[in-house]
């Protein structure tokens, strides 16, 4: 009995901490060292793949852009990539009360899309992981979006077991550029339900996208740690919810106007 009671105690234990005990590490960069962390400030952009209304200069994002960055194991790998001009990206982060939002700035100097459905991860895609904040073999706990330059999306792994399908609750809306393209997307967490989406927690976070050049098949992956997208096994990043709303785009130039106001009166 008296073992009972005491495995009772450290069980309730775990589950009121269970949060703080479970998180691991956040993974490092595979070139610079420093841990992948970043702050996701709370802001509702509209998804119409035009990032006027990011205040980007107030977000700090994901930066793919090193061949330290590219998974060897992918077909041709660091052999077909020639820098960032040919393949990177930035992912920026916003949370709401509904939907965590991603805006991917992608430089691509050829683009190919010649997949669809399940297969658009094998050409000229963008693929995001959310997870539990643990190192674990890789598959394990964590769900899988994808989405391209068409708008095609899919969710391949989901901890609900909902995964393999189109996500009828992802939004997305995609634009190209003079180098590259953006995506925009709105993913409703009310469906990625094993994880806290609260002011103050960890959220598992890992970006990589798939290049195809001129291919109708992918020719590298780049991932933010720099290992298979799935490899969880020594922890994605990680981004922290904040309980902050990112300053509107325009703030600056609002506050310079009042201050030059006030100067005026005076």
């Amino acid at each position: 009995m008296q073992i009972i009671r005491y495995c009772f105690i450290w069980c309730v234990i775990f589950l009121v901490s269970g949060v703080v005990m479970a998180a691991d590490p956040a993974a490092k960069h595979p070139k610079t060292g420093k841990p992948l962390v970043i702050d996701c400030f709370r802001g509702t952009p509209k998804i119409d793949g035009n990032l006027k209304d990011w205040n980007l200069g107030a977000l700090t994002p994901a930066v793919l852009d090193t061949k330290e960055q590219i998974f060897p194991g992918a077909a041709q790998g660091a052999k077909a990539w020639t820098g960032p001009k040919d393949s990177s990206g930035e992912f920026y982060v916003q949370w709401d009360d509904n939907n965590v939002y991603i805006a991917a700035v992608m430089k691509d100097d050829k683009l190919s899309n010649q997949k669809t459905g399940a297969a658009i991860w094998n050409a000229d895609t963008i693929e995001v992981f959310f997870s539990t904040p643990k190192a674990v073999p890789p598959h394990n706990e964590h769900y899988q979006y994808g989405f391209d330059v068409k708008n095609q999306i899919w969710n391949w792994c989901n901890m609900d077991g909902a995964g393999n399908r189109k996500p009828d609750y992802l939004q997305t809306k995609s634009a190209k550029t003079s180098d590259g393209y953006i995506c925009e997307v709105a993913i409703d967490y009310s469906h990625i339900k094993s994880l806290g989406f609260k002011a103050g927690n960890t959220i598992g976070f890992h970006p990589c996208f798939d290049d195809a050049d001129d291919g109708p098949d992918r020719q590298l992956q780049m991932t933010w740690t720099g290992r298979e997208a799935h490899d969880q096994s020594k922890g994605f990043g990680h981004i922290i919810l904040s309980s902050r709303t990112v300053a509107p785009v325009n703030a600056k130039a609002k506050l310079a106007t009042a201050w030059s106001e006030i100067k005026t009166q005076q």
